[in-house]
């Protein structure tokens, strides 16, 4: 009789436990429906809201923090110091990142201006916490749902080290202030023509591609941001880059056609001495 009635309760507590796990696992599915339907319902709106709703901004910081925190430990320890690392970074930056943050690393570029989130600054206290590790692994790598792309496959690691000296620059007041890059005139952008001849399509991909941000849109941009060369020169560093801020735009970038037409628009610049 004992051994009868404890067989009766031991397959009365597994008959307990496995009704709570049943309604366990089907209240698990019915919450997991519940919000894949609200996200389904929400999603178009969160994301297109611009303006941030109460602590996301704060949220936002706290999982970049987590973010490069972790990407960092795996970031190779060779950053770059000295006054020709901060040059060479300020020619990097002033081709890849000025757009957006800004020519003084203020966050008010005009194209980061116009992203939601708008790009931040790069010269403020928060910025300057961050480790070089976690700098450049932001750099390399980007952030999803943010303006931020990442440029490890457009910069070297050098270029990217060397970009990190400067944003430590710009936050201890060291850098100078940037070489002005001359900008394109009305009449100069009016003949910058996808549609016209292979001049006026050169101008108007070496506008599009941002060519023009750091050379000018004629090629006068002062000092070492001019651009002179053969058609020879021209095509190696156009699809290989240069150590000295120019990206690389090899055949997916640029087609042949495309860059041919590129080269036709260089070909009118005025030569400096």
């Amino acid at each position: 009789m004992d051994r009868v009635a404890s067989g009766k309760t031991q397959r009365t507590i597994r008959q307990r436990w496995i009704g709570r796990i049943g309604w366990f696992t089907a209240g698990m599915l019915s919450t997991l429906l519940l919000l894949g339907i609200a996200g389904w319902v929400l999603a178009p709106r969160l994301l297109a809201h611009r303006s941030d709703l109460p602590g996301e901004r704060r949220l936002a910081r706290t999982l970049v923090d987590r973010a490069a925190a972790r990407g960092a430990q795996d970031v190779p320890s060779r950053p770059l110091s000295g006054a020709r690392a901060v040059e060479h970074g300020r020619i990097v930056y002033l081709g890849a990142c000025s757009q957006c943050h800004g020519a003084d690393a203020d966050g008010k570029g005009w194209l980061g201006a116009l992203t939601y989130p708008p790009a931040s600054a790069l010269n403020d206290a928060d910025t300057q916490a961050r480790s070089d590790a976690e700098l450049y692994w932001i750099i390399a790598n980007g952030l999803s749902f943010t303006g931020m792309p990442g440029f490890q496959d457009r910069l070297s690691e050098e270029q990217i080290w060397a970009v990190v000296a400067y944003l430590r620059s710009v936050g201890s007041g060291a850098s100078g202030a940037l070489p002005s890059v001359p900008q394109p005139s009305s009449a100069e952008l009016a003949r910058a023509d996808p549609t016209g001849n292979a001049v006026a399509r050169g101008a108007a991909l070496f506008v599009a591609l941002g060519c023009s941000n750091c050379h000018g849109i004629g090629g006068n941009a002062p000092g070492r941001l001019q651009l002179r060369a053969t058609d020879r020169r021209a095509v190696r560093t156009i699809r290989e880059g240069t150590d000295e801020g120019m990206p690389a735009y090899p055949v997916s970038l640029l087609s042949e056609p495309d860059l041919q037409a590129v080269l036709a628009h260089i070909r009118t610049f005025r030569c400096s001495p």
